[in-house]
């Protein structure tokens, strides 16, 4: 398709030679004079006409970026208002993956404090809800506590002496009951269970070991978790895992041509980690039976960590169970699309060994799960600074922007803006987006599977969104006032 782009008609010279001579002498000065000269002054063209331009819109919509553009979709939920255009901007993971538009229905959300990236988050999140869609979330600050217990949904409040325990060697009686996954093929559920917690164990005793773990190591924590399922009944806790890293089974050992000494001497950093793991607060908050159940049906569901919000060691450990809890429900074939939300997310990449694996390995799993993951952070220096340059910590950080296929950033000060634009392969006009952007206002840029396509947004919000998801509620009053409860929803109290 071709356009033209047509100038306006040159004014034909007849109209006086004296008028194309310009102004008097001294016109300038005068008040209300007109600036050219002429009696129609601003209406004049006739010195700027250019030939017209006949160019592909394809053409226009480089030539021109953010104003020649069609519309992303027209499907989905509403978020604002596309700054380009003026044309209503709608957006949905799901709906542009079963229209074919994109491959990756992940989400990396950043912006600096004030930017507005909670309320983006929530816009894009909690609006869904009605179109069917739930939301499970792990955050730091009790935002998304709050935003649960509003909309009726469930908040489970983990810290010392609220009286809440996650085993994050749950496994869901659903998943052991399933024999397909969401796309239809033959799974064994007992297998993937195994292979989950595993990767469980291994993150955690990273995280304490601040290092990746050798291959003789891992053979020792798979034995372990071998004997531990094999001693509970295929129910596990934490402390069985310890106490078969202590003692290994001589029938495992002589499995794999090893003695349990030989399994003694691999394991011994990885059960030194694991007792001190459980010598912290951990210990209440994850060792045992859980004293609860993920509740599929709720709208949404938030894991509240934020009495541990300055603790960042054992911050990482919750996230780590939490998220682990968590995912043994989302695994499971049945419970409908889902948004999970990893608000603050900055902190647990601050301990990069063991918790980045656990992202990184969801993430990829989005589409086979039915998720759409959104990871919420401040800036990318929160990836970017992870572990020294070209180290692996680093790379594993760094590998997490590739795996959101869609990227909502808003505002960034002027000293992130180049390793932003070196992160994402930023053009000049879209770093000029984010260096001058508004509270509210998001460089939207994602991979679709016609190439990659830009957009700027105003998320809108109502009135009484402003009011439920207002995170300043501290600075906006001087007394204890209850949350706002959304219409119609009830308060869930935390199980």
């Amino acid at each position: 398709m071709t356009l033209t782009l047509p100038t306006l008609p040159r004014r034909p010279r007849s109209q006086g030679a004296a008028q194309d001579r310009g102004p008097a002498p001294g016109a300038w000065m005068k008040p209300g004079a007109p600036a050219a000269g002429f009696a129609r002054q601003g209406r004049d063209r006739s010195r700027f006409t250019l030939p017209d331009l006949r160019v592909s819109t394809a053409t226009a919509s480089v030539a021109y970026p953010f104003l020649a553009q069609a519309p992303l979709t027209r499907k989905g939920t509403f978020l604002g208002t596309n700054l380009g255009t003026g044309a209503p901007f709608t957006f949905s993971p799901f709906e542009l993956y079963r229209d074919g538009i994109i491959t990756n229905p992940n989400i990396l959300v950043a912006g600096e404090i004030g930017s507005g990236k909670t309320n983006t988050t929530c816009a894009l999140t909690l609006r869904s809800i009605p179109l069917g869609y739930k939301v499970a979330a792990v955050d730091a600050k009790h935002d998304w506590a709050r935003f649960a217990r509003s909309y009726g949904g469930v908040a489970i409040s983990i810290g010392p002496g609220r009286g809440n325990r996650l085993n994050p060697l749950d496994v869901s009686d659903a998943l052991l009951r399933a024999r397909v996954d969401a796309q239809g093929n033959r799974i064994d559920p007992a297998i993937l269970a195994k292979a989950s917690q595993l990767r469980l164990l291994e993150g955690l005793i990273e995280i304490r070991l601040e290092r990746s773990l050798r291959v003789d190591e891992r053979t020792a924590v798979a034995l372990a978790l071998e004997q531990a399922l094999h001693t509970s009944g295929g129910k596990p806790i934490l402390s069985d895992v310890a106490r078969a890293l202590r003692a290994p089974d001589p029938l495992l050992a002589a499995g794999i041509a090893r003695t349990p000494d030989d399994m003694l001497e691999a394991g011994n950093a990885a059960r030194w980690a694991f007792d001190g793991l459980l010598s912290t607060v951990a210990k209440d908050l994850f060792d045992g039976p859980s004293t609860t159940r993920f509740d599929s049906t709720a709208p949404i569901v938030a894991i509240d960590l934020s009495d541990l919000y300055n603790d960042h060691a054992n911050l990482s450990i919750a996230f780590t169970c939490a998220s682990a809890w968590m995912e043994s429900a989302l695994a499971t074939p049945g419970n409908g699309q889902r948004f999970a939300v990893y608000d603050e997310a900055w902190r647990v990449l601050a301990h990069a060994h063991g918790a980045i694996d656990r992202l990184q390995q969801q993430f990829r799993l989005a589409r086979a799960w039915g998720l759409s993951n959104v990871l919420v952070l401040h800036n990318l220096r929160d990836t970017l600074n992870v572990g020294d340059a070209g180290s692996a910590e680093r790379n594993k950080a760094e590998s997490l922007l590739a795996l959101a296929g869609t990227k909502v950033i808003g505002y960034q000060p002027a000293k992130e803006l180049p390793g932003t634009a070196a992160a994402l392969d930023l053009t000049s006009a879209e770093v000029d987006v984010i260096a001058n952007a508004s509270r509210g206002e998001f460089l939207v840029k994602l991979q679709t599977t016609a190439g990659v396509r830009s957009y700027r947004l105003r998320v809108d919000l109502h009135p009484n969104e402003l009011q439920w998801w207002d995170t300043t509620q501290g600075m906006q009053r001087n007394e204890p006032d209850p949350s706002p409860v959304a219409p119609g929803a009830g308060d869930a109290d935390t199980p």
